[in-house]
């Protein structure tokens, strides 16, 4: 029997003359939003695989990933909502309560099975 195929892993090759301009980065909606999505999915795809973690993406010029602690779910789709909101997304916002009421009911599962 195959082995089913976990999601493939964004790859972001970050190159940078100066500081600001990672600044600039990390301050740009577009980039923004291509994290919270791949956070998102991230979140999604380790409910449904009952995962305590997963990496949310890869960075192969420094050989690092980022990964996503189970604990952690809840703030991160907390500030996607954020965004979300701030960009007057509200079916994006209404897709994300959705999922946090998941994570909340999988904690639930979690410790009542403990």
């Amino acid at each position: 029997m195959e082995k089913k195929k976990d999601r493939d892993i964004l790859s972001i090759e970050i190159q940078y003359d100066y500081k600001d301009e990672l600044k600039e980065l990390v301050n740009n909606k577009d980039f923004s939003r291509l994290l919270l999505e791949e956070a998102i999915i991230t979140v999604e795809n380790a409910l449904n695989k009952k995962r305590k973690s997963a990496r949310v993406f890869y960075i192969p010029n420094i050989d690092c990933s980022v990964v996503l602690e189970y604990k952690n779910f809840n703030k991160v789709l907390d500030t996607a909502l954020q965004f979300y909101e701030q960009q007057e997304e509200y079916d994006e916002c209404a897709k994300l309560v959705k999922l946090k009421e998941e994570v909340n009911e999988s904690k639930k599962r979690n410790k009542t099975s403990n």
